[in-house]
């Protein structure tokens, strides 16, 4: 399996909780609405947030691009698998410039404390 990028990113959660509750349009801007969970009583999940984050810039390392070229953070969704694994699903110009590259496979694992977020994406072709 031929590696063609990885990408590694930690994010300081508070950053994340500043960045939606000062700026309106932030969580727009970068996620998609299923990418944004509340807790049972409404709340944001911030570390869950800036997790996803993390993924959404490791990825733009992993394909060298940084979010130039067209490609929009919410082009980057990280969802995750019912067992809870994280994944990323490409649209958009992201995807189209993931396929140019001849990606067709995505490894994502995320790891939060209370205070920092950390993903990693290893793109390859199978």
């Amino acid at each position: 399996m031929p590696i063609i990028g990885v990408g590694i990113d930690i994010v300081d959660v508070k950053r994340i909780e500043s960045a939606v509750n000062k700026r309106r349009d932030f969580l727009k801007r970068i996620y998609t609405p299923e990418e944004i969970k509340t807790n049972p009583k409404g709340e944001f999940r911030y570390q869950e947030l800036a997790g996803r984050f993390a993924v959404k810039e490791a990825f733009f390392k992993a394909i060298k691009s940084g979010w130039r070229r067209g490609v929009m953070f919410s082009d980057v969704i990280v969802l995750n698998e019912p067992s809870g694994a994280p994944y990323i699903r490409l649209t958009g110009k992201a995807k189209e410039f993931a396929e140019s590259l001849g990606v067709n496979s995505i490894f994502v694992s995320i790891s939060h404390t209370t205070d920092l977020a950390t993903g990693i994406v290893i793109i390859a072709n199978q």
